[in-house]
C-alpha cells in the first residue's frame, strides 16, 4: 500500500529577531542556542533562524505520515530535530508575529513525539533587508513518531484515568527524565554539566494566584499537586507550592543557591521555613516568574534530579499608598542534598 501524499500549505510569514517559532498557546520557552545554526528544539517549542532580522520569509509546511526520503537538491542546508509537544496544537509563526491562516496545526495527531525536517534557502543573500517581497524560502515537513494513547499517558496530559489506566506517575517521571530534554537528535543543545559554583543570586517578580507561588517543571505537569501549606511552604515530588498572603497579583521573589544550606542572617525577614523536596527531571521554575534583568526564569536545580533542601523567608512592606512594588517579597534559598535518582 503506497504512502499518501503529505499535505501541503504555504504563507509568507512575517519573522523578526532572525526568528521563526514552532509552539502553542502554553508559549513554553524556545531554545535560545541553535547549534547546528538552522533549527533546535526544546519540550512544547521549537525555533528555525532566519537570514534577515526583519522582513517577510516564503514557508511551506508539509505534513506526513511518516519520514520523507531527504532530498537536498534546490535547497542550501537540511536540518533535522524532534519535537515533544503536550497538547498537540503546535503552529507556526514569526517571532512576535500572528498565526498565519494558511499554515495548519503542525502536530494533528495530538500530544506526543514527533519528527520536524527544514529546509532553507536563501539565508545568506542580504541580512540586513527588510523585505516585503520573500527571497528567503523554507520547507518545513513534520511526521508523527510517538502518538495516541501510551504517548499521551507518558507525557502525563491527564488521559491514564479516561481511559482506566493504573496509576502511571512512576513511568511518566521516568520517561521525563530519558525524554524530556534529549540530547542525541540533531539540533539539540549538547548535554550539560553541572556547574560546580552556584548561579549569580537571581531577583524579580512572580504572580499569585489563589495564595499560591508554584515551583514545578514547566514541561510536565506533577504527578501529585504540593497542598497549600498552613505556614509558607509545602511540598510534592516535582512540586512545591509557597503560601502568600495575597490571593492574586505580584510578589517580589530572590533566589540564591547554596552548597551546604548554611543558615545566614535573616534579620530582615519576618519568617522563613524550610522542607526538603525531589525532583526526577532536574528541571524546577518558579511559575510565571519574570526576572528583572530580562532573563529566562532560573531553573531551581541547576545541579539535576535529586533530593533538595529549599528555605523560604517572607516579608510584607509597611506601609500602604500606591506604589509599583510588590506588596510582599519571599527570598528563596536552594541547596542540594543527595544528587541522583
Amino acid at each position: 500500500m503506497s504512502t499518501p501524499p503529505p499535505t501541503t500549505a504555504r504563507a509568507d510569514v512575517h519573522v523578526s529577531h532572525h526568528q521563526m517559532l514552532v509552539n502553542d498557546e502554553t508559549l513554553a520557552d524556545h531554545p535560545s542556542h541553535v547549534p547546528n545554526g538552522l533549527t533546535a528544539s526544546a519540550p512544547g517549542a521549537a525555533v528555525i533562524r532566519t537570514g534577515i532580522h526583519t522582513g517577510v520569509v516564503d514557508v511551506t509546511v508539509q505534513l506526513a505520515d511518516a519520514p520523507p526520503a531527504t532530498t537536498a537538491e534546490g535547497w542550501d542546508e537540511v536540518e533535522e530535530v524532534e519535537l515533544i509537544t503536550f497538547t498537540g496544537e503546535m503552529r507556526l509563526r514569526g517571532l512576535m508575529g500572528h498565526l498565519p491562516e494558511a499554515l495548519p496545526n503542525l502536530t494533528p495527531h495530538g500530544p506526543g513525539r514527533y519528527g520536524m525536517r527544514v529546509h532553507a534557502r536563501g539565508r545568506d543573500i542580504d541580512p540586513c533587508a527588510v523585505p516585503s517581497v520573500p527571497f528567503e524560502f523554507y520547507l518545513v515537513t513534520i511526521w508523527p513518531i510517538e502518538v495516541g494513547p501510551k504517548a499521551r499517558a507518558r507525557l502525563g496530559v491527564g488521559v491514564a484515568e479516561e481511559l482506566g489506566l493504573p496509576d502511571k506517575s512512576a513511568e511518566i517521571r521516568r520517561w521525563a527524565r530519558e525524554h524530556a530534554r534529549p540530547v542525541n537528535e540533531p539540533g539539540r543543545p549538547a548535554g550539560h554539566v553541572a556547574s560546580p559554583l552556584p548561579p549569580t543570586p537571581v531577583m524579580g517578580t512572580a504572580r499569585a494566584i489563589e495564595h499560591r507561588l508554584r515551583i514545578v517543571n514547566p514541561y510536565q505537569e506533577p504527578a501529585t499537586e504540593a497542598a497549600l501549606p498552613e505556614r509558607l511552604v509545602a511540598a510534592a515530588p516535582d512540586a512545591v507550592v509557597i503560601r502568600t498572603l495575597k490571593g492574586r497579583g505580584a510578589v517580589g521573589v530572590h533566589v540564591r543557591w547554596d552548597l551546604s544550606g548554611a543558615r545566614g542572617p535573616v534579620s530582615r525577614w519576618e519568617e522563613a521555613e524550610e522542607v526538603e523536596f525531589v525532583t526526577t527531571t532536574g528541571i524546577m521554575q518558579i511559575e510565571g516568574m519574570h526576572t528583572r534583568d530580562g532573563a529566562p526564569p532560573p531553573n531551581l536545580t541547576y545541579q539535576g534530579a535529586g533530593r533538595y533542601g529549599l528555605r523560604v523567608h517572607g516579608r510584607t512592606r509597611p506601609g500602604g499608598g500606591l506604589s509599583n512594588r510588590p506588596g510582599e517579597s519571599y527570598l528563596l534559598v536552594v541547596w542540594p542534598i543527595t544528587l541522583g535518582i
